[in-house]
């Protein structure tokens, strides 16, 4: 390993959060490209997963009752890694959006918990996803 071997990736990526630095207003939150594909990419296995429930009818019967509702809270978890809250993110259609699926998912996890539990939210899950990839 040469000194330069060692030294090229350190200046590459401080080369990196520089443009960064300068690019991007200083409140600003920078959410990595890779952050938000591999975030997007959990959500919708989680979906394609409750959709799997609903298409099997064993969820009628409540056998999966439990399965959804770790499904939609693993999706909430996810949803709070994208945005930034009230701060602005490089990723605009985020910031515009990421509150409003938040509040779909809760809401279709309190109608999951109640009793009788409604499936109905979480069912229309997936058209909340496609509300923004659909403008894509």
């Amino acid at each position: 390993m040469t000194f330069f071997s060692v030294l090229l990736p350190l200046l590459a990526g401080c080369a990196e959060t520089e443009v960064k630095m300068h690019t991007y207003p200083a409140d600003m939150v920078y959410i990595e490209d890779s952050e938000v594909e591999n975030a997007m990419l959990r959500l919708s296995k989680y979906i394609w997963s409750m959709n799997d429930i609903f298409d099997s009818q064993e969820h009628i019967a409540g056998y999966n009752r439990e399965m959804i509702l770790e499904l939609l809270g693993n999706m909430e978890k996810e949803a709070l890694t994208l945005g930034a809250g009230s701060r602005q993110t490089n990723h605009l259609l985020i910031d515009e959006n990421i509150e409003e699926f938040r509040a779909d998912v809760r809401n279709a996890r309190k109608a999951v918990e109640a009793e009788p539990p409604n499936y109905y939210l979480a069912g229309r899950l997936s058209g909340s996803c496609l509300a923004c990839h659909v403008k894509r």
